[in-house]
C-alpha cells in the first residue's frame, strides 16, 4: 500500500509539473550539477516532481533516485518551449480519455523509469514533444517510446543519422544478408522485411542454359510506419 501511495504521488505531481509549472529554467546544466547542496535550492520547490521525489526520501538520496532525478531533467528540458497552456490541453484531453487507462504521469513516469539513461530520456522527451505539438497521436508516441527504450542506445543513434534510402534496400544472393543493425531494427519494429513472390518460366535455350529461369525471392528491408515517425522526429544534436 505504502508503494502504491508512493506511485499515485510521484504520478500526480509528475503530472503537475507538465501542466502547471514553468519549465524554462530546467537545462541540463542543472542535472550535470546536480550536488546535495541542490536540495535546498528554490528551484526545486517549482518543479514538483523533483521536489516530491526528495520529500519522499527519509534519509539522503540513493543512487537510484539520482539517476531518475537526472532523467527528468533531461526529459522536461527538452518541453520547455512548449507552452504552458497546450501542455495543459493536450495532457488532461488523455487524463480525461476513456480509450486510456492509466493517467499521463503515471504512464510517463513507468516510460522514464525505464529508460536506461538520461540519453534516452531526452529522446523519448523529443518524441513526446510532437504528441504535445499536435503531429503525432498518443498512441503513437507510446509506440515509439516502447521503441526507443528497447533498442541498443548506439543503435537508436546510429538509425537517426542514418539516411533513409541506406534503410531500404534490396537484399540478393550478392549481398552479405542483414547486418546486426538491421536485425536490431527490425526486432523492435523500426523496419520490416518482404520478400518477393518466386516465379519459375523456361529459358529461350535450355540446351546452352538451365531448362527453367528462377525470378524473385529477394528480400526487402523496409522501413515500417512507426520507424518512419521516429525518423522524422528524432534529431541529434
Amino acid at each position: 500500500m505504502k508503494d502504491q501511495n508512493k506511485i499515485i504521488k510521484l504520478s500526480n505531481s509528475l503530472k503537475n509539473t507538465l501542466t502547471d509549472s514553468n519549465l524554462q529554467e530546467v537545462t541540463i546544466d542543472l542535472a550535470e550539477t546536480f550536488t546535495d547542496s541542490f536540495l535546498d535550492n528554490g528551484l526545486i520547490k517549482d518543479i514538483p516532481i523533483l521536489g516530491t521525489i526528495i520529500g519522499l526520501t527519509k534519509a539522503s538520496i540513493n543512487l537510484n533516485e539520482r539517476l531518475l532525478i537526472k532523467k527528468l531533467i533531461y526529459f522536461l528540458a527538452e518541453l520547455k518551449d512548449i507552452e504552458l497552456q497546450k501542455r495543459q490541453k493536450l495532457i488532461n484531453e488523455i487524463d480525461f480519455s476513456e480509450k486510456h487507462k492509466i493517467n499521463i504521469g503515471e504512464k510517463l513516469l513507468y516510460i522514464i523509469d525505464k529508460c536506461d539513461d538520461h540519453i534516452t530520456a531526452r529522446y523519448t522527451a523529443i518524441f513526446f514533444t510532437a504528441f504535445l505539438n499536435e503531429e503525432i497521436s498518443y498512441s503513437e508516441f507510446l509506440r515509439g517510446s516502447t521503441i526507443i527504450q528497447k533498442l541498443f542506445i548506439h543503435d537508436l543513434e546510429e538509425f537517426i543519422i542514418t539516411d533513409s534510402k541506406k534503410l531500404e534496400r534490396k537484399i540478393n544472393n550478392y549481398n552479405s544478408g542483414l547486418s546486426d543493425f538491421e536485425y536490431s531494427l527490425i526486432n523492435v519494429g523500426i523496419c520490416g522485411t518482404e520478400t518477393e513472390p518466386i516465379s519459375v518460366r523456361d529459358q529461350d535455350d535450355y540446351k546452352i542454359q538451365e531448362k527453367y529461369k528462377v525470378d524473385g525471392g529477394d528480400l526487402h528491408l523496409y522501413l515500417t510506419d512507426i520507424g518512419r515517425t521516429l525518423k522524422t522526429y528524432l534529431h541529434s544534436e
